[in-house]
């Protein structure tokens, strides 16, 4: 399923994101997070990361960057409200430039039924590579 999907912390929706990028045989999804009503992502997750323990992997306070993954009460969900559960969740980005979330490990079956679209590109792309050989 393609569109637009929210970034919840816990019930409330903190942005939005499109799940552009994809690999299928990790299980993994990961797009550009359209972030609302926060004026910095960086301080938003640097302190929220802190005070709930989730593993900070890069923080650049300089830089304002951050990567961050296991953060308590963090989601993301389809149009129909359905989560998109995998292994681990991970956000990172810089305030000066934008912020990514990814989700691997997500079972094979669920990321089939979910992402039908990325599951056919990477498909196809080997079709195509035997197409020109």
């Amino acid at each position: 399923m393609s569109g637009k999907y929210s970034v919840k912390l816990y019930d409330v929706v903190i942005g939005y994101t499109q799940l552009e990028k994809a690999d299928p045989p990790l299980g993994l999804v990961s797009g550009k997070i359209e972030l609302q009503n926060l004026d910095s992502g960086y301080d938003f997750f640097s302190v929220y990361c802190k005070e709930t323990e989730a593993q900070i992997n890069v923080d650049y306070p300089d830089f304002k960057f951050i990567d961050a993954e296991s953060i308590r009460g963090l989601g993301i969900f389809n149009s129909l409200d359905i989560p998109i559960n995998g292994t681990t969740t991970t956000i990172r980005g810089f305030d000066s430039d934008s912020f990514e979330i990814e989700v691997t490990g997500i079972p094979k079956t669920e990321y089939e039924t979910l992402f039908p679209e990325h599951n056919a590109a990477y498909e196809n792309q080997f079709k195509a590579q035997l197409r020109s050989e």
